[in-house]
């Protein structure tokens, strides 16, 4: 373990990232700053007050400044992580605003957008990755100390939105069917769509009312596995049978194993049209007739398993995982260079730096209260309310000029 180097991560989700946390703090110690309207921040505290070098704080500008001057006090250089996809604006404008402390710290030696997911999720900045299987060093560190129930069906939803409704869970024929299976199956949701305040609460994930009716459901079912149960990657290599979605890395993460699995991926029309290269390892459906299709000839032993030599596949996108896939980040992001003293002793205006992010970040605009990160829900809505209430009110009280 690195005794030069400390990771500042902002979070956002819930358990959704504890898999990376726990593959980065096998490098060096974890800070973790939770922003103030993710309502999953005591569960955070909790979960990972086991580990002795993963520390969680609340964020806020004055914390993180504070927590920076106290790793150069013991000569630490900091590399921030944003699990944020880049992909969106959230992610984009996260990059800018730890650039922007960069800027004014010099032993803020770089900060990573390392993403959440891998190749076939629409969050994936897979050209960003180096190629490195990050999603799978923890799981390869920790596989043979791990003993999971084996499910010979495995279940893992992915979700979508209002606008785009294009999950598994968005369809209510296919959602019948699962739970009227008359066979042993066990279903994992993704993190973020478990029924429960830490995720309805969190603003930058806003299940469509239909896929969290159906995930109620699902979750109810006496064949849900544990939210706790963060090593899916371990599910997935146990079953025989996994069902996804298309939109999700699910399905690439299991060509990594190439041992005779069968991968039912839900599709939607729309979907149907894109190029996919991973689409040949595939049985796609779109309904619950063509599922119930899939598994009678499943059960009848006559479905061609597609997936032989997946694994070549899986080595196109990304390197052998190894468990040491940190080790090479580092040496690709040059993170262990020898240290430049005049860095670490580098004084520095943290004035300055609020100011600066004042300016840039402080509006109403919904976004950058996000971004900001030092405001709850609750009093993100009554500033953002506010301000609209305010505009609306100078415009009518001027409508005679225009």
């Amino acid at each position: 373990m690195s005794n030069n180097l400390v990771f500042f991560v902002p979070y956002h989700t819930n358990y959704a990232h504890v898999e990376l946390i726990l593959s980065f703090a096998s490098f060096a110690d974890v800070y973790i700053f939770v922003y103030k309207w993710n309502p999953a921040q005591r569960l955070l505290q909790n979960y990972f007050s086991k580990f002795k070098n993963i520390f969680v704080y609340e964020f806020a500008v004055d914390t993180i400044l504070r927590e920076a001057l106290h790793q150069q006090e013991k000569q630490h250089e900091i590399i921030i992580l944003l699990t944020a996809s880049i992909n969106y604006s959230f992610g984009q404008l996260q990059y800018d605003f730890f650039r922007m402390i960069q800027n004014h710290i010099p032993w803020i030696i770089d900060v990573y957008s390392t993403g959440h997911c891998m190749y076939g999720c629409q969050s994936c900045a897979h050209q960003n990755s180096h190629r490195l299987p990050i999603t799978f060093t923890n799981y390869i560190r920790t596989k043979h100390s791990t003993v999971n129930q084996r499910h010979e069906i495995l279940i893992c939803p992915s979700f979508s939105s209002e606008q785009a409704p294009f999950s598994l869970l968005s369809n209510s024929e296919i959602i019948q069917l699962i739970l009227s299976f008359p066979f042993e199956y066990a279903i994992k949701l993704h993190p973020l769509t478990y029924p429960s305040n830490d995720n309805s609460d969190n603003p930058l994930f806003n299940l469509s009312d239909l896929e969290r009716k159906h995930a109620n459901e699902l979750f109810n079912s006496k064949n849900i596995i544990s939210v706790q149960q963060t090593n899916t990657l371990s599910l997935i290599e146990q079953c025989r049978v996994l069902i996804c979605d298309f939109d999700s890395s699910i399905p690439f993460e299991a060509l990594y194993f190439n041992d005779g699995k069968y991968l039912f991926v839900y599709e939607t029309a729309e979907q149907q049209l894109k190029q996919d290269d991973r689409r040949k390892y595939f049985h796609t459906f779109s309904s619950a007739h063509q599922l119930t299709n899939l598994f009678e000839s499943y059960f009848k032993g006559e479905l061609l398993c597609k997936i032989k030599d997946s694994h070549k596949f899986f080595l196109e996108k990304y390197e052998e995982p190894d468990g040491k896939e940190i080790e090479r980040l580092a040496r690709i992001r040059n993170w262990k260079r020898p240290k430049n003293p005049d860095n670490l002793d580098a004084k520095v205006d943290m004035e300055k730096i609020k100011q600066e992010i004042q300016n840039q970040f402080s509006s109403t605009i919904l976004i950058n209260l996000l971004v900001l990160g030092e405001h709850t829900v609750k009093e993100i809505r009554q500033i953002y309310y506010d301000d609209l209430h305010n505009a609306f009110g100078s415009l009518f009280e001027n409508v005679d000029q225009l």
